[in-house]
């Protein structure tokens, strides 16, 4: 039952999970935690996953096609994932503030998942923007890429026919 919920707006709603509750059995060496909170809209499952199954991997994978990497002051080099990406696009879009403690400056970020699908999908919008404009890199939308690639194939790859 992990990870399962109930929006209530109805009272055929709150029946239905008030009656999923009731055929809950307890068992001391499973327990079932049970947590009642306003409900708070924010990104959709679908929208997660845009950001780090399409543009994220997009951008890794053109990123690394093109050579392009992250040069360390100590002469590494380092490939551009999709984690340090994320990173990279929080201190961008998402910076809130910043606390000082000990003579050090911590920059606080908001996180990806306190977005509503509107902040969200602005979010995901700038990335798109910077990335084209910091490193020429355009991310297609995936239905486009689906039949560019289609394209290709039937034309052979040589834009021709």
């Amino acid at each position: 039952m992990q990870g399962e919920y109930w929006v209530i707006r109805t009272d055929e709603q709150k029946a239905a999970a008030m009656g999923h509750l009731a055929c809950i059995r307890p068992d001391p060496s499973a327990p079932v935690a049970i947590k009642v909170e306003p409900y708070k809209r924010r990104r959709s499952d679908l929208q997660n996953r845009f950001l780090w199954g399409w543009i994220y991997a997009e951008l890794e994978r053109q990123l690394a096609d093109a050579g392009i990497v992250i040069n360390c002051d100590d002469g590494t080099e380092h490939p551009y994932t999709k984690d340090v990406l994320h990173e990279i696009f929080k201190a961008k879009f998402l910076a809130v503030g910043s606390i000082e403690a000990k003579g050090r400056s911590l920059t606080l970020y908001k996180s990806t998942t306190e977005l509503n699908t509107a902040q969200f999908s602005e979010f995901v919008e700038n990335v798109r923007r910077f990335a084209h404009q910091f490193w020429g890199v355009t991310i297609q939308d995936p239905v486009d890429r689906y039949y560019q690639t289609i394209l290709e194939e039937i034309r052979g790859d040589t834009g021709k026919r």
